[in-house]
């Protein structure tokens, strides 16, 4: 059908009148100025008829497939649904025809940039394809399009245009209603028509394209100027529709300018220095090509070893700059930013950044990975500096016994520390810093609004999506953070399938339907076979596997949800963000613990599962039976861990007598008069596991035992992945009463309380009181070292250094002379809980244990005291964390918690008076003060510790004030 000759305007012109809103196809480019008029792929899929419903589909080169003469093919990245709550890839081909027409027009497609497709001449088909592409856009002859690339003006092509714009090639044709005007001999036009190179074509439009950004004046709408370079014709008169070269091109193809931007939002990516040209981000996408780059850290950086060996360092950067940015709507968003791998021998060699600095790379290698581009760093190339408050170059602290540069395998010194006084350079990075300032500024100011699109009202998203906290039953592949999560769960089942991986089955007691059923398994707990997660532990959470026990509830941050071969649901973690968690401190404050322990207290009550130490039952040592399983509760005398892979035999009592019990198998004198009351335990699988964690004096529940005759001796068997030992902790109600049955036979046994306190595996409590006159003694007086089994407390300092042996205890009284730290809120100090290290003042959690949330930081009490005995001598003290006398003190930071401060002050002044005062002002060169010290009877013990002797504090009382 002939469309109809458009009506001539009210000038005269046979212009095409723009409409108010694209009702139809024939409203050309400014189909894409309406949101409302945007169509989802889930919806283009399902409707018969695609072609005949106005609207386009917008999305993101996502891969390019080589050109081939027949048609241009690649593929897009798109939101499935209004909502966006998953990405799609779609494969977007055009025909030979309409590929035809892109080349004519040097069309290109970059990655990464943002296209706009009109579905106008479109057929859809949601076949399988490779690459996991959802379906298929096919435009056969012609097509209508935009595409917004970063740092670039926008292009919009439209094939669909009536006027006659498009000439043959053909010198024949009678496309044209007039004959075509000859160009001007030497033009760009005339150049055209000679069958010149592309690259000399290409090169004329370029100059061309200079030539019209430089021209002041405007060109009317309907006009299309061509103007010849300086250096090749002269001028030439503008060439209307009627009369149009042989290779123009079209109004709605014309980049058009965006507005200008003034202040720092209009900054131009890259700069030229005297020594150095600094390529914007955007542009360094050459393979193999080594660049200068300058951009704004998008995101914190971590360093960390590589995962290869080990040998060396790593960490990536995500930098942007004003190339980053979409500029077609103004809204200065920074677009996805720039990664870059830094490798060096030394984690000292690589910048440690946060987001917001500007740094500075040479020497970073352009390298084309999962169809994008990513900048490397070599160890023996790369040089970074970071541009300061200061306006100088810098490179953070770096200790003195770190070199500066090496030898390289060629023989060059290389540095990495890159070293300049550009004023051109340091000029661009403090535009730069501006630049990032106004962008967060115009980020602010977008985000508190709530913006009128069409019928609908938008709330702006969250610039990053953050790992929500879900469970089992409403974790999924398809979350807003593309699958990553955070749960709190308890562990069941686990095992290690080979040495890459590690494997845990957990559970959250909810059930999710595209879980696998484990109902034939045997670890599985009756009524959860539907509420079992099987969870992968790779790379650095691979370590931690072995360490986690059956029936703990951990916290797992940064967990994702991925589809099995099976075609069910399974998890995985890489990072080592797993935390254990006590249901008995954290329980009843930890919302999302709290609501799982309810939910396995119902499963608990609807199975009949008996869950509390305290609901089992127990047998004393005296009446196991043979072949009898039997739960019972007994204090660890010795543990004896196999030198490799096998079974661990801990020895242990209840101070019950059992004629079927042999003697122990070494030196019986470590047990006085414990005659037929040792019992040994045999333990295999994750029990030996456990096995490494118990200590000389602990009281255990030990469940599900067997005693059974093994090499010819009765012992109590017990294996499996089970939780089955359980330590008691003194300082619980629950776990006191379950003590105090084995604590009362224990001072029967022993005749007296005092000489059960003497006795070597003596369980002891944690209660604190400095009025009592006997010395109060913690668990381990050491980190290591068990106390002696005949304890001779020393009286004197000159008593204790003449005393031989490993772990030595005292009871002196004295006073103290000095102490340190010199301020008393830096006495309690952080501390990482997960590798048992003190956090570096300069840090706020631990960097080792990449503890972003602060999960691992606990506050601990540790300082040092020289006191001074009756005698005149002298000798230091250590005071940690374990004291009796600090237990009911709050771990808190003293210097940010004022009432925490008073009462440590009030306890420390009791022990050591007015020493802190005294030492201070002396310092300060005043001798008013006197020093006033109580004297006090300090107890403690001395112990070797890596080769050296110290004498720790553990408790004290009050001998005269």
């Amino acid at each position: 059908m002939k469309r109809k000759t458009q009506e001539s305007n009210a000038d005269g012109s046979r212009k095409r009148l723009k409409t108010t809103s694209p009702q139809s196809h024939s409203s050309g480019a400014e189909l894409f100025d309406f949101p409302e008029h945007q169509r989802y792929i889930a919806s283009i899929l399902h409707d018969q008829d695609v072609d005949g419903k106005p609207g386009y589909i917008a999305g993101k080169v996502f891969m390019k497939y080589p050109e081939s003469e027949q048609n241009i093919h690649f593929i897009i990245t798109t939101d499935d649904s209004e909502i966006g709550s998953k990405r799609l890839r779609v494969e977007v081909i055009f025909g030979k025809k309409c590929s035809k027409l892109l080349r004519r027009r040097d069309i290109n497609f970059p990655l990464s940039s943002v296209i706009l497709l009109s579905l106008r001449g479109c057929s859809a088909d949601s076949g399988n394809s490779s690459h996991g592409v959802t379906g298929k856009l096919k435009f056969a002859d012609k097509v209508l399009l935009k595409i917004l690339s970063p740092g670039l003006d926008d292009v919009v092509v439209d094939l669909w245009d009536s006027n006659p714009l498009i000439p043959s090639r053909s010198a024949d044709s009678d496309w044209f209603s007039t004959p075509r005007e000859r160009p001007v001999e030497g033009s760009a036009v005339a150049a055209e028509t000679k069958k010149i190179s592309k690259r000399e074509r290409r090169l004329l439009r370029a100059k061309g394209h200079l030539e019209k950004v430089n021209d002041t004046n405007k060109l009317d709408s309907d006009v299309v100027s061509i103007k010849a370079p300086k250096d090749l014709a002269t001028a030439s008169e503008p060439v209307t529709p009627n009369h149009v070269p042989l290779d123009p091109v079209t109004a709605q193809e014309t980049k058009a300018p965006l507005d200008k931007v003034d202040g720092p939002l209009g900054l131009k990516a890259g700069c030229r220095s005297e020594k150095a040209l600094y390529t914007p981000l955007s542009n360094a996408t050459r393979a193999s090509i080594f660049y200068n780059v300058v951009g704004v850290v998008f995101s914190d950086s971590l360093i960390s070893q590589t995962s290869s060996g080990g040998e060396y360092y790593m960490c990536g950067l995500h930098l942007v700059d004003p190339g980053s940015r979409s500029p077609s709507d103004n809204t200065h968003f920074v677009g996805t930013p720039t990664k870059v791998n830094c490798f060096a021998i030394n984690s000292k060699w690589l910048p440690s950044v946060r987001e917001g600095d500007i740094v500075i790379l040479h020497n970073v290698k352009a390298s084309n990975f999962n169809w994008g581009t990513n900048l490397v760093g070599y160890k023996d190339k790369l040089q970074w500096a970071i541009y300061g408050r200061d306006g100088k170059l810098a490179h953070g602290v770096i200790p003195s016994d770190i070199p500066r540069d090496t030898t390289t395998d060629r023989g060059f010194r290389f540095t990495p520390f890159l070293q300049s006084g550009d004023s051109t350079l340091l000029s661009y990075c403090s535009k730069l810093r501006e630049w990032w300032n106004a962008v967060e500024c115009k980020k602010k100011e977008f985000l508190g609004k709530t913006h009128q699109v069409g019928n609908h009202v938008l709330t702006p998203p969250p610039e990053r999506s953050a790992r929500p906290w879900l469970s089992i039953k409403d974790a999924n592949t398809g979350t807003i953070s593309n699958g990553y999560f955070n749960c709190v769960a308890e562990i069941i089942h686990k095992h290690r399938p080979d040495q890459q991986y590690y494997e845990i089955y957990v559970t959250d007691y909810t059930s999710n339907d595209q879980c696998p059923t484990y109902d034939n398994a045997d670890w599985c707990p009756p009524g959860l076979a539907k509420s079992c997660l099987r969870v992968e532990l790779w790379d650095r959470s691979t370590p931690l596997g072995p360490d986690m026990e059956i029936g703990d509830f951990y916290s797992f941050r940064n967990l994702r949800m991925k589809m099995a071969n099976n075609g069910y649901y399974e998890a995985k973690i890489q990072e080592p963000k797993i935390s254990k968690l006590d249901p008995d401190e954290v329980g009843s404050t930890h919302t999302i613990l709290k609501s799982l322990l309810e939910r396995r207290a119902k499963w608990a009550t609807k199975h009949k599962i008996v869950e509390r130490l305290e609901k089992s039952e127990y047998t004393k040592i005296e009446d196991v039976e043979m072949r009898a399983r039997f739960n019972c509760i007994v204090e660890i005398l010795h543990v004896d861990l196999p030198d490799g892979p096998g079974s661990a035999k801990v020895y242990a009592t209840d101070y019950t007598a059992n004629d079927l019990l042999p003697e122990p198998d070494f030196d019986a004198n470590d047990f006085d008069g414990l005659h037929k009351r040792v019992f040994k335990f045999v333990l295999r699988d994750s029990q030996a596991e456990k096995a490494k964690a118990l200590e000389r004096g602990n009281v255990c529940v030990f469940q599900k035992v067997m005693m059974k005759l093994l090499n010819n001796e009765n012992v109590g068997d017990l294996g499996g992945e089970q939780r089955l030992i359980s330590r008691l902790n003194p300082g619980l109600d629950s776990h006191k009463a379950l003590m105090k049955d084995l604590e009362n036979r224990k001072k029967i046994f022993f005749g007296t309380p005092d000489d059960a306190k003497e006795f070597p595996g003596r369980s002891r409590s944690l209660s604190t009181s400095v009025s009592t006159s006997e010395p109060r003694f913690p668990e381990s007086p050491g980190r290591t070292s068990p106390l002696p089994s005949s304890p001779k407390i020393c009286t004197s300092i000159k008593q204790l250094r003449s005393r031989v042996g490993t772990t030595v205890l005292f009871g002196i009284p004295a006073r103290v002379k000095w102490a340190k730290p010199r301020e008393l809120w830096d006495y309690c100090r952080p501390y990482c809980r997960k590798c048992e290290k003190r956090i570096p003042p300069n840090q706020k959690a631990c960097v080792a244990c990449d503890d972003f949330d602060h999960e691992f930081v606990i506050y601990q009490y540790s300082f040092n005291l020289s006191i001074e005995d009756k005698e005149g001598n002298e000798m230091p003290v250590t005071v940690l964390d374990e004291a009796l006398f600090l237990n009911d003190l709050p771990r808190v930071n003293l210097n940010q918690d004022s009432a925490a401060l008073g009462k440590f002050r009030a306890c420390f002044e009791a022990l050591a008076g007015n020493v802190l005062e005294y030492q201070n002002e002396r310092c300060a060169g005043i001798d008013d003060t006197k020093l006033k010290t109580p004297l006090v009877c300090l107890y403690g013990a001395r112990y070797e510790e890596e080769g050296k002797q110290i004498c720790q504090l553990l408790s004290y009382t009050l001998l005269e004030s």
